[in-house]
Protein backbone atom coordinates (compact mmCIF):
# COMPACT_ATOMS: atom_id res chain seq x y z
CA UNK A 1 0.00 0.00 0.00
CA UNK A 2 1.10 3.84 -1.12
CA UNK A 3 1.75 5.55 2.14
CA UNK A 4 0.72 9.11 2.64
CA UNK A 5 3.45 11.65 2.80
CA UNK A 6 2.66 13.42 6.31
CA UNK A 7 0.37 12.29 9.35
CA UNK A 8 -0.77 15.34 10.83
CA UNK A 9 -1.61 14.04 14.43
CA UNK A 10 -3.47 16.83 16.62
CA UNK A 11 -3.28 15.77 20.38
CA UNK A 12 -4.43 19.13 21.77
CA UNK A 13 -4.22 19.83 24.57
CA UNK A 14 -7.24 20.23 26.86
CA UNK A 15 -9.00 23.59 26.93
CA UNK A 16 -6.97 24.68 23.85
CA UNK A 17 -10.07 25.00 21.04
CA UNK A 18 -9.21 21.24 19.93
CA UNK A 19 -13.72 21.06 19.54
CA UNK A 20 -13.59 23.70 17.18
CA UNK A 21 -10.69 22.23 15.41
CA UNK A 22 -12.42 19.34 14.83
CA UNK A 23 -15.36 20.85 13.87
CA UNK A 24 -13.62 22.72 11.39
CA UNK A 25 -12.02 19.68 9.71
CA UNK A 26 -15.26 17.68 9.67
CA UNK A 27 -16.97 20.88 7.97
CA UNK A 28 -14.46 20.82 5.34
CA UNK A 29 -13.91 17.54 4.89
CA UNK A 30 -14.61 17.04 1.89
CA UNK A 31 -12.39 20.94 0.74
CA UNK A 32 -9.56 18.83 2.44
CA UNK A 33 -9.84 16.21 0.17
CA UNK A 34 -9.61 18.17 -3.22
CA UNK A 35 -5.87 19.45 -2.00
CA UNK A 36 -4.50 16.30 -1.10
CA UNK A 37 -5.57 15.97 2.61
CA UNK A 38 -7.11 13.03 4.04
CA UNK A 39 -9.35 13.68 7.18
CA UNK A 40 -10.52 10.37 8.01
CA UNK A 41 -13.59 8.79 9.15
CA UNK A 42 -12.69 5.88 10.35
CA UNK A 43 -11.23 7.17 13.87
CA UNK A 44 -14.30 9.21 14.24
CA UNK A 45 -16.22 12.02 12.30
CA UNK A 46 -14.87 14.50 14.13
CA UNK A 47 -13.13 14.16 17.43
CA UNK A 48 -11.64 10.83 17.62
CA UNK A 49 -11.41 8.68 20.23
CA UNK A 50 -10.69 5.75 18.41
CA UNK A 51 -6.69 6.86 17.88
CA UNK A 52 -6.15 6.98 21.90
CA UNK A 53 -8.31 3.76 22.89
CA UNK A 54 -6.00 1.79 20.19
CA UNK A 55 -2.73 3.07 22.04
CA UNK A 56 -4.48 1.16 25.16
CA UNK A 57 -2.96 -2.08 26.76
CA UNK A 58 -6.28 -2.93 28.34
CA UNK A 59 -9.62 -1.65 29.02
CA UNK A 60 -9.16 0.29 32.29
CA UNK A 61 -9.22 3.58 31.08
CA UNK A 62 -13.54 3.29 31.56
CA UNK A 63 -15.03 6.69 30.12
CA UNK A 64 -12.24 6.14 26.90
CA UNK A 65 -13.59 2.77 26.19
CA UNK A 66 -17.15 4.16 26.39
CA UNK A 67 -17.08 6.18 23.55
CA UNK A 68 -15.60 3.37 21.44
CA UNK A 69 -17.54 0.79 22.41
CA UNK A 70 -15.49 -1.42 24.41
CA UNK A 71 -16.25 -3.27 27.85
CA UNK A 72 -13.28 -5.75 28.49
CA UNK A 73 -9.81 -6.43 27.73
CA UNK A 74 -11.50 -8.91 24.91
CA UNK A 75 -13.18 -6.37 23.42
CA UNK A 76 -10.61 -4.20 23.22
CA UNK A 77 -8.17 -6.42 21.21
CA UNK A 78 -11.19 -6.94 18.79
CA UNK A 79 -11.56 -3.44 18.57
CA UNK A 80 -7.62 -2.57 17.60
CA UNK A 81 -7.57 -5.47 15.15
CA UNK A 82 -10.91 -4.04 13.55
CA UNK A 83 -10.06 -0.07 13.93
CA UNK A 84 -6.08 -0.82 12.56
CA UNK A 85 -7.52 -3.05 9.51
CA UNK A 86 -10.69 0.14 8.89
CA UNK A 87 -8.10 2.59 8.85
CA UNK A 88 -5.35 0.89 6.78
CA UNK A 89 -8.28 0.38 4.04
CA UNK A 90 -9.56 3.60 4.44
CA UNK A 91 -6.27 5.07 3.52
CA UNK A 92 -5.68 3.09 0.38
CA UNK A 93 -8.78 3.95 -1.01
CA UNK A 94 -8.02 7.30 -0.99
CA UNK A 95 -4.54 7.65 -1.44
CA UNK A 96 -4.08 10.80 0.02
CA UNK A 97 -1.00 12.78 0.25
CA UNK A 98 -1.28 14.10 3.50
CA UNK A 99 -3.69 12.53 7.00
CA UNK A 100 -5.22 14.90 9.53
CA UNK A 101 -5.86 13.35 13.17
CA UNK A 102 -7.04 14.58 16.42
CA UNK A 103 -7.84 13.75 19.88
CA UNK A 104 -6.96 15.31 22.99
CA UNK A 105 -7.00 12.29 24.70
CA UNK A 106 -3.87 11.27 23.08
CA UNK A 107 -2.61 14.07 25.44
CA UNK A 108 -4.05 13.37 28.40
CA UNK A 109 -4.90 9.68 28.48
CA UNK A 110 -1.39 8.56 26.57
CA UNK A 111 1.34 8.11 29.28
CA UNK A 112 3.69 5.59 28.40
CA UNK A 113 6.15 4.65 25.36
CA UNK A 114 4.79 1.14 25.27
CA UNK A 115 1.00 2.64 24.67
CA UNK A 116 2.42 5.56 22.16
CA UNK A 117 4.40 3.14 19.91
CA UNK A 118 1.50 1.21 19.49
CA UNK A 119 -0.24 4.04 18.03
CA UNK A 120 3.15 5.06 16.24
CA UNK A 121 3.72 1.87 14.21
CA UNK A 122 -0.13 2.19 13.01
CA UNK A 123 0.48 5.47 11.74
CA UNK A 124 3.90 4.84 10.42
CA UNK A 125 1.78 2.12 8.43
CA UNK A 126 0.01 4.57 6.82
CA UNK A 127 2.14 7.77 6.19
CA UNK A 128 6.05 8.43 5.53
CA UNK A 129 6.28 11.10 8.20
CA UNK A 130 4.66 12.09 11.47
CA UNK A 131 4.23 15.40 12.70
CA UNK A 132 2.68 15.61 16.18
CA UNK A 133 0.49 19.10 16.78
CA UNK A 134 0.17 20.28 20.47
CA UNK A 135 -1.26 23.14 21.86
CA UNK A 136 -0.29 24.39 25.29
CA UNK A 137 -1.64 27.20 27.27
CA UNK A 138 -1.16 28.31 30.67
CA UNK A 139 -1.89 25.47 33.34
CA UNK A 140 -3.81 27.87 35.75
CA UNK A 141 -5.99 29.21 32.93
CA UNK A 142 -6.73 26.11 31.65
CA UNK A 143 -7.55 24.19 34.86
CA UNK A 144 -10.11 27.36 35.17
CA UNK A 145 -11.67 26.74 32.32
CA UNK A 146 -11.87 22.74 32.81
CA UNK A 147 -14.30 23.70 35.62
CA UNK A 148 -17.33 24.01 32.84
CA UNK A 149 -16.18 21.24 31.66
CA UNK A 150 -16.21 18.88 34.70
CA UNK A 151 -19.63 20.34 35.36
CA UNK A 152 -20.89 19.48 31.98
CA UNK A 153 -19.37 15.55 32.27
CA UNK A 154 -21.68 15.59 35.88
CA UNK A 155 -19.82 16.96 38.38
CA UNK A 156 -20.70 18.84 41.22
CA UNK A 157 -18.00 20.84 43.44
CA UNK A 158 -18.41 24.50 43.75
CA UNK A 159 -15.31 25.88 42.30
CA UNK A 160 -12.46 24.98 39.79
CA UNK A 161 -10.08 22.53 41.25
CA UNK A 162 -6.62 23.97 41.57
CA UNK A 163 -5.37 21.35 44.33
CA UNK A 164 -2.48 18.85 43.46
CA UNK A 165 -2.00 15.56 45.15
CA UNK A 166 0.94 13.71 44.23
CA UNK A 167 2.51 13.37 40.68
CA UNK A 168 1.88 16.10 38.16
CA UNK A 169 -1.05 14.94 36.39
CA UNK A 170 -0.08 14.62 32.76
CA UNK A 171 -3.19 17.14 31.54
CA UNK A 172 -1.13 20.00 32.39
CA UNK A 173 2.44 18.68 32.40
CA UNK A 174 3.55 19.87 28.71
CA UNK A 175 6.87 19.04 29.10
CA UNK A 176 6.11 15.19 30.40
CA UNK A 177 3.79 15.04 26.69
CA UNK A 178 6.83 16.50 24.75
CA UNK A 179 9.39 14.29 26.23
CA UNK A 180 7.10 11.60 25.61
CA UNK A 181 6.32 11.99 22.10
CA UNK A 182 9.79 13.25 21.04
CA UNK A 183 11.45 10.06 22.13
CA UNK A 184 8.88 7.97 20.21
CA UNK A 185 8.99 10.43 16.77
CA UNK A 186 11.87 12.43 17.28
CA UNK A 187 11.52 16.00 18.32
CA UNK A 188 11.87 16.94 14.71
CA UNK A 189 8.23 16.09 14.72
CA UNK A 190 7.03 18.81 17.27
CA UNK A 191 5.08 20.95 16.64
CA UNK A 192 4.71 22.39 19.94
CA UNK A 193 2.51 26.01 19.64
CA UNK A 194 1.11 28.53 21.95
CA UNK A 195 -2.75 28.79 22.63
CA UNK A 196 -2.70 32.50 23.27
CA UNK A 197 -4.40 35.32 20.95
CA UNK A 198 -0.78 37.18 20.78
CA UNK A 199 1.21 34.02 19.08
CA UNK A 200 -1.94 32.61 17.03
CA UNK A 201 -1.26 33.38 12.94
CA UNK A 202 -3.67 36.53 12.33
CA UNK A 203 -4.72 36.34 16.59
CA UNK A 204 -7.12 33.24 14.75
CA UNK A 205 -7.34 29.48 16.22
CA UNK A 206 -8.27 27.99 12.69
CA UNK A 207 -5.44 30.11 10.74
CA UNK A 208 -3.14 28.72 12.85
CA UNK A 209 -4.00 25.43 12.91
CA UNK A 210 -4.03 25.69 9.14
CA UNK A 211 -1.00 27.17 9.11
CA UNK A 212 0.79 24.10 10.98
CA UNK A 213 -1.12 21.37 8.30
CA UNK A 214 0.71 23.93 5.81
CA UNK A 215 -2.30 24.07 4.21
CA UNK A 216 -2.56 26.67 1.15
CA UNK A 217 -3.76 29.95 1.79
CA UNK A 218 -6.54 31.84 0.88
CA UNK A 219 -9.00 28.79 0.28
CA UNK A 220 -12.93 29.38 0.87
CA UNK A 221 -13.02 27.60 4.30
CA UNK A 222 -16.06 26.44 5.99
CA UNK A 223 -15.25 28.17 9.90
CA UNK A 224 -17.81 26.92 11.91
CA UNK A 225 -18.52 28.90 15.19
CA UNK A 226 -16.99 28.37 18.41
CA UNK A 227 -17.36 25.52 19.58
CA UNK A 228 -17.26 24.04 24.04
CA UNK A 229 -17.62 27.28 25.26
CA UNK A 230 -17.51 28.00 29.26
CA UNK A 231 -20.47 28.52 31.31
CA UNK A 232 -20.97 31.74 32.85
CA UNK A 233 -20.92 31.60 36.35
CA UNK A 234 -24.75 31.56 36.58
CA UNK A 235 -24.97 28.65 34.18
CA UNK A 236 -22.15 27.00 36.51
CA UNK A 237 -23.67 27.39 39.73
CA UNK A 238 -27.35 26.27 37.93
CA UNK A 239 -25.67 22.83 36.40
CA UNK A 240 -23.77 22.23 39.92
CA UNK A 241 -27.14 21.97 42.25
CA UNK A 242 -28.61 20.09 38.99
CA UNK A 243 -26.10 17.41 38.95
CA UNK A 244 -26.10 17.21 42.85
CA UNK A 245 -29.40 16.04 43.03
CA UNK A 246 -30.06 15.09 39.67
CA UNK A 247 -30.67 11.23 40.49
CA UNK A 248 -32.50 11.35 44.01
CA UNK A 249 -34.98 14.23 42.33
CA UNK A 250 -35.18 12.80 38.44
CA UNK A 251 -34.87 9.51 38.77
CA UNK A 252 -33.07 7.15 36.12
CA UNK A 253 -33.89 9.54 33.27
CA UNK A 254 -31.57 12.22 35.09
CA UNK A 255 -29.04 12.15 32.80
CA UNK A 256 -30.63 12.09 29.70
CA UNK A 257 -31.99 15.36 31.34
CA UNK A 258 -29.19 16.31 32.28
CA UNK A 259 -27.46 16.93 28.76
CA UNK A 260 -30.53 18.53 27.46
CA UNK A 261 -30.44 21.16 29.96
CA UNK A 262 -26.29 21.24 29.65
CA UNK A 263 -27.61 22.25 25.46
CA UNK A 264 -29.70 24.95 26.42
CA UNK A 265 -27.10 26.51 29.31
CA UNK A 266 -24.76 26.08 26.74
CA UNK A 267 -26.75 28.51 24.61
CA UNK A 268 -27.79 30.76 26.57
CA UNK A 269 -25.29 30.86 29.71
CA UNK A 270 -21.76 31.11 28.07
CA UNK A 271 -19.62 33.48 29.08
CA UNK A 272 -16.98 34.58 32.07
CA UNK A 273 -17.15 31.71 35.25
CA UNK A 274 -16.51 31.42 38.86
CA UNK A 275 -12.32 31.81 38.58
CA UNK A 276 -10.04 30.91 41.71
CA UNK A 277 -8.13 33.93 43.55
CA UNK A 278 -4.78 35.20 42.41
CA UNK A 279 -2.68 33.46 45.37
CA UNK A 280 -4.09 29.96 44.45
CA UNK A 281 -3.86 30.57 40.49
CA UNK A 282 0.01 31.54 41.41
CA UNK A 283 0.48 28.19 43.57
CA UNK A 284 -1.26 25.62 41.11
CA UNK A 285 1.58 27.65 38.20
CA UNK A 286 4.13 27.12 39.88
CA UNK A 287 4.18 23.10 40.23
CA UNK A 288 4.94 23.67 36.43
CA UNK A 289 8.03 26.15 36.31
CA UNK A 290 10.29 23.62 35.78
CA UNK A 291 8.95 21.77 33.42
CA UNK A 292 7.35 25.12 31.27
CA UNK A 293 10.87 26.13 31.59
CA UNK A 294 11.89 23.66 29.57
CA UNK A 295 9.87 23.43 27.41
CA UNK A 296 10.37 27.59 26.53
CA UNK A 297 14.39 26.34 26.62
CA UNK A 298 13.54 23.42 24.08
CA UNK A 299 10.58 25.01 21.39
CA UNK A 300 10.31 28.47 22.12
CA UNK A 301 14.47 29.60 22.70
CA UNK A 302 13.87 33.44 21.40
CA UNK A 303 10.65 34.18 23.71
CA UNK A 304 11.47 35.38 27.64
CA UNK A 305 11.07 33.66 30.69
CA UNK A 306 8.41 32.29 32.08
CA UNK A 307 6.91 30.92 29.06
CA UNK A 308 3.45 32.33 29.64
CA UNK A 309 4.08 35.86 31.23
CA UNK A 310 3.30 36.44 34.39
CA UNK A 311 -0.01 38.26 34.25
CA UNK A 312 -2.56 36.95 36.96
CA UNK A 313 -4.74 40.36 36.83
CA UNK A 314 -7.83 38.25 35.64
CA UNK A 315 -8.11 36.34 38.62
CA UNK A 316 -9.64 38.64 42.01
CA UNK A 317 -7.97 38.82 45.44
CA UNK A 318 -9.85 36.72 47.23
CA UNK A 319 -11.89 33.39 46.00
CA UNK A 320 -14.97 33.74 43.74
CA UNK A 321 -17.79 32.71 46.45
CA UNK A 322 -20.25 34.03 44.57
CA UNK A 323 -23.91 32.86 44.19
CA UNK A 324 -26.97 34.06 42.54
CA UNK A 325 -29.61 35.60 44.38
CA UNK A 326 -33.30 34.88 44.82
CA UNK A 327 -34.89 36.41 42.02
CA UNK A 328 -31.57 35.66 39.39
CA UNK A 329 -31.85 32.08 40.35
CA UNK A 330 -35.95 32.50 39.30
CA UNK A 331 -35.17 34.09 36.22
CA UNK A 332 -33.01 31.52 35.11
CA UNK A 333 -34.93 28.83 35.29
CA UNK A 334 -37.91 31.09 33.93
CA UNK A 335 -36.00 31.44 30.75
CA UNK A 336 -34.97 27.76 30.64
CA UNK A 337 -38.68 26.76 30.81
CA UNK A 338 -39.40 28.95 27.74
CA UNK A 339 -36.38 28.15 25.43
CA UNK A 340 -38.02 23.99 26.37
CA UNK A 341 -41.37 25.57 25.19
CA UNK A 342 -40.11 26.83 22.37
CA UNK A 343 -38.17 23.67 20.98
CA UNK A 344 -41.18 21.93 21.94
CA UNK A 345 -43.26 23.93 19.62
CA UNK A 346 -40.69 23.60 16.84
CA UNK A 347 -40.73 19.73 17.40
CA UNK A 348 -44.54 20.20 17.34
CA UNK A 349 -43.82 21.65 14.01
CA UNK A 350 -41.81 19.83 11.91
CA UNK A 351 -43.47 16.51 12.86
CA UNK A 352 -46.96 18.21 11.85
CA UNK A 353 -44.60 18.89 8.62
CA UNK A 354 -43.56 15.90 8.24
CA UNK A 355 -47.13 14.35 8.07
CA UNK A 356 -48.25 16.66 5.94
CA UNK A 357 -45.93 16.12 3.01
CA UNK A 358 -47.02 11.79 3.91
CA UNK A 359 -50.57 13.19 3.12
CA UNK A 360 -49.97 14.62 0.28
Amino acid sequence: MARAKICYLHIGAEKTGSTSIQAFLRANRHRLTGHGYLFPRTPGEDNQPALAAYAMKDSSRRNLMAQVGVRSDAALERFQKEFSADLLAEVAKTAPERIVLTNEHCHSRIETVEELERLAVLLHSVADEVRVIFYIRRQDKAATSLYSTALKVGQWRKKPNLAIKGELPISFDYWRTCELYASVFGKQAMRVRLFDRDQLVGGDLIADFCDALEMPAGQDWIVPDSKNQSLGRLGQRFLAAFNQKRQDRFGEQSEHYRMALVRMLDKHFSGKGIKPSQAAAKAFLSHFEAGNEKVRATYFPDMPFPLFGDDFSMYPEKEDTWMPGVFMAFDAGARLFVEQQKEIDRLKAEVAALKADDES
